[in-house]
């Protein structure tokens, strides 16, 4: 502990915090986590596309998105490119359509769309079904050309 020493001859506690166990411990915690670090960045599979340099031949029209979209009411829809029609489907009949689906689309990215408002566990589910189904590349998309799916009914007031 330290004393100060003033003029009188009782000795008074001094009031500061003694940094050097906080720097110790902090510098054996960094220690800790940049050579644990490695081992689990290792587990993560990130795929990075690859430019091609080759343009694709001026014939040949490219396969359109599949999106999956669930909107505020919670009803799935299925929409092959941004500006295409969408195809409601039931839930019970959603992993049957993924599976039919499953051939043309399992290899691609498959987005998914869903209102800001809904549920988040209506996504996962919905992610998780579709995994179960074949899909193994998945992300969800605000895609601004894809379906709305949320509109507002009433305006809020103001204040």
């Amino acid at each position: 502990m330290n004393v100060k020493q003033d003029g009188g001859s009782e000795a008074a506690p001094v009031a500061e915090i003694n940094v050097t166990p906080l720097v110790d411990v902090m510098l054996v915690l960094l220690i800790i986590f940049m050579v644990s670090m490695p081992a689990m960045m290792s587990q993560l599979q990130i795929e990075i596309p690859k430019k091609s340099l080759t343009p694709p031949p001026p014939d040949v029209k490219p396969k359109p998105t599949m999106y999956v979209l669930v909107d505020d009411a919670g009803a799935y829809y299925f929409q092959f490119g941004g500006d295409g029609v969408p195809m409601p489907v039931a839930f019970e009949e959603l992993p049957a359509k993924l599976i039919e689906k499953a051939d043309e689309y399992s290899k691609e990215l498959v987005y998914v769309k869903a209102a800001p408002r809904i549920d988040y566990g209506r996504v996962v589910t919905l992610i998780e079904t579709m995994g179960k189904s074949g899909y193994n590349k998945v992300a969800l998309d605000k895609n601004e050309n894809a379906m709305p799916l949320d509109t507002p009914t009433e305006a809020v007031p103001a204040g």
